[in-house]
């Protein structure tokens, strides 16, 4: 760092850049002073400067004798991990023997460690200085150490192999094949075990971990209860009221596809929209769908079990809400101009990769903005919010003339299926509402969200495939059901 002047000072202070920069009037607050560094630290980086009067910005300097320098010095090494600071002591013309003691503290590289000042975590709100909540400390620093705190590769100590859906395994090796990121030789495995080595979800003895339970279980809620993405449609632009809404308790492959079934449902295609993959478009991309979804589910965080990523259409928007935050000291736009990748979940992201459902890593958010720019879209927007991001794409045109419930407009008195639904009684319409508003059931989630035995079930299932009011899919969903 290059020694300071009184008219860098000055620049500096003229900023106002109230996040980066803290000013004490004298070393009398060193102790609070220090507490704004740490928080420096473990946010953007900024100036501390003693001898400046905090209201009017006027540069006083203060009296610098040993004592001060040595009180200084003490205090910048109660900093955990230690880190070396310097105080620069510049003197302040037209005041004889006054100094302004300025500190400088670096901004973290990547997910580094969270700092300490005598033994306390301290962050930046806006211009607040701030404790760091225990949950937000923890989660640094498991994240500067991925290996020896991940969640991923952290065993599943219930599961056992009966818990893989060999289904989703059968279809991710099949992706992983044609996209030339498995061997064919992979088709040919037996053992589950061999069948899953690909994907390097397998701890010593075959163990599994909960990444292979997150992406590959039969039913992954059992063991993790945040693991599911909470879909809605709400009429208007606010969370006032819903139109339709779904709680997805899959692995990831299942997930992925259902935030894509249900975008595929609210944000409508022009054209046949049976025709999904064809040259008709969604209101959003379906290209700038998967990979908002994809970047959901590999860069959430997972050690809080009180945080779900979400998915919410509103008339003129879409959200895709996420648990996490980017790497500390890093922004969108950094992603943009050099595209990277920070991999919080490693293995996670290798198995949608091999499974063929990633294209790479690092441009996802580079071509999010692209794709929107070249369909017309507005800029996409982040939004950083506490545990949270945010990401808006925000349509060409409102959605709402098509949901006004006009019967000439509302997609839902055009279907031909509405004289079949009216005939079925009661229950079976219970069954039939629940599958349209949660695409990719299996029937056990089935019985449970309808309250009915599973041999009911079956029936009421038996009855909308008779009446070609659903259908199932086993390659995609293992066994889910939707509604056509």
């Amino acid at each position: 760092m290059n020694e300071l002047t009184i008219h860098d000072i000055e620049t500096i202070i003229r900023r106002d850049e109230s996040r980066i920069l803290e000013v004490k009037k004298t070393t009398g607050e060193l102790n609070a002073g220090m507490q704004s560094g740490c928080a420096f630290l473990n946010t953007e980086g900024g100036w501390l400067f003693f001898g400046i009067h905090p209201t009017s910005l006027k540069i006083l300097g203060q009296d610098v004798v040993d004592k001060t320098r040595q009180e200084v010095a003490h205090e910048m090494t109660k900093f955990s991990p230690a880190i070396g600071l310097s105080a620069q002591y510049i003197d302040v013309p037209d005041r004889p023997g006054q100094k302004v003691i300025a500190i400088w503290f670096p901004a973290p590289i990547g997910y580094a460690a969270p700092y300490t000042y005598d033994g306390r975590p301290y962050y930046k709100v806006e211009n607040t200085t701030k404790p760091m909540p225990r949950e937000m400390f923890d989660e640094r620093i498991r994240l500067s150490n991925p290996k020896k705190f991940s969640w991923e590769l952290s065993p599943c100590r219930e599961a056992t192999l009966d818990d893989i859906d060999e289904n989703t395994l059968t279809a991710a090796i099949r992706g992983g094949i044609a996209k030339g990121r498995i061997p064919a030789s992979a088709a040919d495995a037996v053992t589950l075990p061999e069948r899953l080595s690909p994907f390097k979800v397998l701890l010593p003895g075959d163990a599994l971990t909960n990444g292979a339970i997150a992406l590959f279980g039969k039913d992954p809620y059992k063991f993790f209860i945040h693991c599911r993405v909470r879909l809605a449609r709400f009429e208007g632009t606010i969370m006032d009221k819903f139109r339709d809404q779904a709680v997805i308790d899959a692995n990831l492959f299942q997930q992925l596809q259902a935030i894509e079934d249900f975008c595929r449902k609210h944000m409508f295609m022009s054209g046949d929209q049976d025709q999904f993959d064809s040259k008709n478009v969604l209101t959003v991309p379906l290209k700038v769908v998967r990979e908002a979804a994809l970047n959901l589910l590999i860069h959430r965080t997972w050690w809080s079990e009180g945080r779900t990523p979400s998915v919410n259409i509103f008339d003129d928007r879409v959200e895709f809400m996420n648990p996490g935050a980017f790497p500390p000291g890093t922004t969108p736009a950094d992603f943009r101009h050099r595209p990277h990748s920070v991999l919080v979940n490693e293995v996670i992201a290798n198995a949608l990769f091999k499974g063929g459902k990633t294209e790479g890593w690092g441009r996802g958010i580079l071509d999010i903005f692209t794709l929107c720019k070249e369909a017309g879209l507005p800029e996409p927007e982040y939004d950083f919010v506490p545990n949270f991001v945010c990401l808006t794409i925000r349509f060409k045109e409102p959605i709402t003339p098509r949901l006004s419930g006009d019967k000439h407009n509302d997609s839902r008195n055009d279907r031909p299926n509405d004289s079949r639904i009216d005939r079925l009684n009661k229950s079976v319409k219970a069954t039939f509402s629940v599958i349209e508003s949660n695409p990719g059931l299996q029937r056990k989630r089935i019985a449970e969200l309808v309250g009915r035995s599973i041999p009911t079930i079956d029936r009421h299932l038996a009855i909308l495939i008779k009446e070609d009011l659903i259908e199932h899919r086993d390659s995609d969903r293992n066994g889910g059901y939707y509604a056509k």
